[in-house]
């Protein structure tokens, strides 16, 4: 494999899984360097294709890759190097495809069983993206245990066509339970109400389920697949594209000082809003940047709750008492899915929300709520959360992370 189609295979499946990644320089590679290393820090990664490959091509972000991200990537150029010497090159594109599924299934499979039934199932679940159930969009879900010989039928003859097999779980509360060798044992009703950080509240059931070995997958109403483990959503398929999902390095990248629980608040929303489609614009200002924002006039002075003069801004000064950080997750997805910003006190205190904010002129280059999010991390911290999903943070006009 040449360095043009080593980058073209990288820039195809592996940067969309670990999002706000970009390739670099490629630099020269000897035999002894490991398939995968840190470039001299941990914003950086040097991949090549196979052991005796004459280059390495730096793969960088804004934030640090974790040792688990670092084995993610590492799985993923294995992976490339398996196909390279042992398939036939004609159906090398072919197999390629095939990549995310494998690394997920290695990544989070528990032994080859465990692997092989985790990835059966996502090829299950895709196929079932594409369906139709009396002319609605099918939800499923399956819990994979550690367990072995239980259950009559595999996941496996679900999968070939059984209509009940698109209707006997509902992706929130419901699933069906295999174990690691994809024999269905169990339709599991699953508990609800205990939020789980790093999740989505709404699948709150299933994310608590995943103790231990156990894996979860998910397919929503949108077509969208989700992986969870360990209580954490772990990768998710959205728009034709598996995404990875850096939970502790992302919140690192919410800044150093913040107390931690504001954090978690503001990143488990951010969560919620991607998967509920709404979008939103939140902001976390310092406390400079709350002595600043009302001299640069971002925000009309109507829409401040502490002066309530509109419908909105009295409803919110009346009913919501209580810090961001305090706040139901339920409540604090509807607060962010209003039009226009969400704005914070470097302590959590709802300053504003669903404000329109001013943003200097020619700068809608990537919509309305990013030109909002990027004018607003003057003063601190601003997010941007896409209607299509992608969550984007900044800090002094520039890009701090993506997932």
């Amino acid at each position: 494999m040449n360095e043009s189609e080593f980058r073209n295979l990288l820039n195809t499946h592996l940067l969309p899984m670990i999002s706000g990644t970009s390739l670099g320089a490629t630099r020269p590679a000897k035999p002894q360097h490991t398939l995968v290393a840190y470039g001299g820090n941990q914003l950086s990664l040097l991949m090549k294709p196979f052991k005796d490959a004459e280059y390495r091509v730096r793969l960088h972000r804004s934030q640090n890759f974790l040792p688990e991200e670092r084995t993610l990537v590492g799985l993923f150029i294995q992976e490339v190097a398996n196909i390279q010497s042992q398939s036939d090159q004609d159906y090398f594109g072919d197999l390629i495809v095939l990549l995310p599924r494998r690394v997920i299934g290695k990544l989070l499979g528990d032994g080859v069983q465990g692997r092989k039934t985790l990835e059966d199932a996502i090829q299950w679940f895709e196929s079932l993206a594409s369906q139709t159930y009396e002319g609605k969009q099918i939800v499923a879900a399956l819990g994979i245990t550690g367990s072995v010989s239980h259950g009559k039928v595999t996941i496996n003859e679900l999968a070939k066509g059984e209509d009940f097999a698109k209707v006997l779980s509902n992706g929130f509360d419901t699933m069906y339970v295999c174990g690691k060798d994809g024999r269905v044992f169990n339709l599991r009703c699953l508990k609800i109400g205990n939020f789980v950080p790093k999740s989505l509240y709404r699948m709150d059931g299933i994310t608590n389920w995943c103790t231990n070995k156990r894996v979860a997958i998910v397919l929503n109403r949108n077509g969208e697949i989700l992986v969870f483990k360990n209580k954490l959503l772990q990768f998710s398929k959205r728009g034709g594209k598996w995404r990875y999902y850096p939970h502790e390095s992302t919140l690192q990248r919410l800044g150093i000082g913040l107390r931690r629980e504001i954090k978690n608040a503001i990143y488990d929303s951010c969560l919620d809003v991607s998967f509920a489609r709404t979008g939103g614009c939140i902001a976390l200002l310092t406390r400079d940047g709350e002595r600043e924002i009302n001299k640069k006039k971002f925000v009309n002075s109507d829409d401040w709750i502490e002066n309530p003069k509109k419908i909105r801004t009295k409803l919110l000064n009346s009913a919501v008492k209580k810090p961001f950080q305090n706040l139901d997750r339920r409540l604090r997805q509807e607060l962010l899915a209003m039009d226009g910003a969400i704005i914070l006190s470097h302590t959590g205190a709802l300053l504003t929300a669903g404000s329109i904010i001013k943003v200097p002129g020619g700068s809608s280059g990537g919509g309305g709520r990013e030109a909002a999010a990027r004018n607003l991390s003057k003063l601190g911290l601003g997010i941007k959360i896409s209607a299509d999903g992608p969550i984007t943070g900044f800090k002094k006009k520039r890009e701090i992370f993506s997932i």
